[in-house]
């Protein structure tokens, strides 16, 4: 605006010098005709000087008058440039920090994900922008060299739009990284989660099955295939502690308001899940146990009477033939 008012300005005075260029030009005229009738000495010798000298100030003022005008016009089209570069960069980077500010860390994955999409692609443009900044940056300097005053205003916005751009780019790239750290954390609780449940569902299944053979599922064999599942639940025990101690730490660090009964319900019916299993393993391990040392005792029972009827049997192959008379038989 301040250009436009001095290129106005300039305009006028340019206006001002055409109108008295007939004055001049008359003056100039009349001057050089009366050089004509002078004869020569100090008079024609000063008017003469100042012919000469009417022409280089006329000639002076026109030049500057003209080179000003054009510095003006060459000023205005590179505040012009600069302008469209401002006008272009700082609504973006002002619509920027306001998307920047829905990205919220949230426990809900999908949710996450979303919103770790719409930051990468924002850090995307961010990269994009960077050459317009660039040009922004040459522009405003070509303008502070062309200007002769309020450099300092220019130097001041440059600086102002530089500083955002690398503060928005510093908070989306950690915002970015929020975002991912807690994606991959929620992904791991995901993986542990399903991973407990599918090892407790075999457990389940193995047990089932036992229950529906009844009688016939008490055999040594299942008896360690039982043993090696207290093992493979107490191994899993560590895993359901983990996975405990890592969902209230996913919740600690979760922003104020964010919603963590899903996640704190997940870990508690997983718990609970694992001991109930847990406990009818062991009871059905303990169960097979007392069956198998009760059949162990029947079957030493019975072959230790299978002993004493052999015994008994080689005793009476060992007696004499029976006799006839009384005193034989007594």
């Amino acid at each position: 605006e301040r250009l436009q008012c001095q290129i106005q300005e300039q305009e006028e005075s340019q206006k001002s010098l055409n109108q008295h260029s007939g004055s001049y030009e008359m003056i100039v005229a009349e001057e050089e005709s009366l050089l004509l009738s002078v004869h020569p000495g100090e008079e024609k010798t000063t008017m003469q000087s100042q012919l000469v000298s009417l022409k280089a100030n006329w000639e002076e003022l026109s030049k500057q008058i003209a080179s000003r005008h054009s510095k003006l016009k060459d000023c205005l089209q590179k505040a012009h440039k600069y302008q469209r570069h401002v006008e272009d960069l700082f609504p973006w980077v002002e619509d920027c920090r306001s998307k920047m500010l829905e990205l919220e860390v949230t426990l809900d994955l999908v949710q996450l994900e979303a919103a770790l999409l719409r930051s990468k692609a924002m850090l995307s443009d961010v990269a994009k922008r960077r050459s317009l900044l660039e040009m922004l940056n040459s522009a405003a300097d070509v303008l502070i060299d062309a200007s002769e005053m309020d450099e300092d205003d220019i130097r001041d916005e440059k600086a102002e739009i530089n500083h955002k751009m690398d503060a928005i780019t510093e908070e989306l790239q950690a915002k970015t990284e929020s975002l991912e750290e807690m994606s991959q954390r929620l992904k791991e609780f995901q993986e542990s989660f399903r991973n407990i449940e599918k090892k407790l569902e075999g457990t389940k299944h193995q047990l089932e099955i036992y229950e529906a053979l009844g009688p016939q599922a008490c055999s040594s064999k299942n008896l360690e295939k039982l043993r090696a599942q207290q093992e493979a639940l107490q191994a899993l025990g560590a895993q359901v502690d983990y996975l405990r101690n890592f969902t209230q730490g996913l919740v600690e660090d979760t922003p104020d308001g964010s919603d963590s009964s899903h996640l704190l319900r997940q870990a508690e019916i997983v718990q609970q899940d694992f001991k109930g299993v847990r406990q009818k393993v062991n009871e059905c391990c303990k169960i097979m146990e007392n069956k198998l040392e009760g059949i162990g005792l029947f079957n030493n029972h019975v072959r230790e009477m299978f002993s004493q009827l052999t015994d008994l049997d080689d005793e009476l192959d060992s007696m004499g033939p029976v006799g006839r008379d009384m005193d034989s038989l007594q």
